[in-house]
């Protein structure tokens, strides 16, 4: 099993990381290409089935070569785990299974909202927004864990 990532100090990680942030018809992607760089948005996938999600995960860490995956964990806002953080556990617990870099959970609270506030300030409409909002949450869950290993 993976330790959690405050186990992970910053001189234990390579790069290029994965950032993932998974909602429930979603999947935001971001990459931090070092331990100083601001991560990118990159991509939001939709969701197909829990099976295809996982293997498309598994898909990415392959073609992008990454040396480790961080996927927002969605704790309630008192910081405990609730339905939705269960269920983020076990995805978590899928993909690692089938790949052999770490695959670390990073608190997202607040992350989309947040995501969504840098959006409208650039000017997006609604649409807009809605199709970027996971991936620019994505890069959002990666700084903070980037953050949180310094």
């Amino acid at each position: 099993m993976t330790p959690p990532s405050s186990q992970i100090s910053a001189s234990d990680l390579s790069f290029p990381l994965l950032g993932l942030d998974v909602s429930a018809s979603k999947i935001g992607l971001a990459f931090a290409e070092s331990a100083t760089a601001m991560p990118q948005s990159f991509y939001t996938y939709d969701r197909i089935t829990r099976a295809r999600d996982i293997a498309q995960c598994v898909e990415w860490v392959e073609r992008y070569k990454v040396q480790g995956v961080v996927i927002g964990l969605p704790l309630n806002m008192d910081g405990t785990a609730g339905p939705r953080a269960q269920w983020m556990q076990r995805f978590r617990r899928e993909v690692q299974a089938r790949i052999s870099v770490p695959v670390l959970l990073q608190d997202e609270r607040l992350s989309t909202i947040e995501a969504d506030e840098i959006l409208l300030a650039q000017g997006l409409g609604w649409e807009e927004r809605a199709a970027r909002v996971d991936a620019v949450a994505a890069a959002l869950i990666l700084e903070r864990f980037l953050r949180e290993q310094r």
